[in-house]
């Protein structure tokens, strides 16, 4: 019995030391929940947009951490799609997007201190969006993770005061027909930061 406690504790420093743990999903932790982000499409077929949205956010005070994590990704996610201006009578069924995305989350420090900042970015994260009457529906996101430097991204998020998340993306749509000229509104999700050991 002793032996299978003493294998265990092994194993389990082996993975934390392998990077295999992680810890349970922090949600929402650049507070980017309902924050929106309105893309005026190009004039093309493969109708494009870039647009950004900031958030702040308080320092994470609740991370317990049983060891020193190995990494920080963040996942994004997308709640919901609406169309505005410019767009066609009837919103074309799919929608297939392609989009790049960099996040950058700073704070000051603290009193006196010089701004910190971390920046990850993603350049091929796909979604579809399809129709039915007014209904619209955002699936298939991949590719949405967003790999932040373990060493940069904690001190800023557990220390020196409040935090903020900037957001800037560049969207392609494709579909029959395009999109060209349409405003496209973006609400994202909370999406889920997750430390690994």
């Amino acid at each position: 019995m002793k032996r299978l406690a003493l294998l265990g504790s092994v194993l389990a420093l082996a993975f934390v030391g392998c990077g295999l743990i992680s810890s349970p999903p922090i949600d929402n932790p650049f507070q980017l929940n309902g924050t929106q982000t309105t893309f005026n499409l190009g004039p093309s077929a493969a109708a494009t947009g870039t647009a950004s949205v900031t958030a702040t956010f308080d320092d994470l005070t609740n991370l317990n951490l049983p060891a020193n994590p190995s990494s920080f990704s963040y996942n994004l996610a997308i709640s919901s799609v609406s169309f505005g201006a410019g767009c066609p009578a009837t919103i074309p069924s799919p929608i297939n997007v392609t989009m790049s995305a960099t996040l950058t989350v700073s704070d000051n420090g603290g009193t006196g201190g010089a701004q910190r900042s971390s920046t990850a970015s993603a350049s091929n994260v796909q979604f579809t969006i399809t129709t039915s009457g007014s209904q619209v529906t955002v699936g298939n996101l991949t590719n949405g993770t967003l790999n932040l430097n373990v060493g940069q991204i904690l001190p800023i998020i557990q220390n020196g005061g409040q935090n903020t998340a900037t957001l800037n993306a560049t969207v392609n749509t494709t579909s029959t027909p395009d999109l060209a000229g349409c405003a496209m509104t973006i609400t994202w999700g909370g999406g889920q930061g997750v430390l690994r050991f």
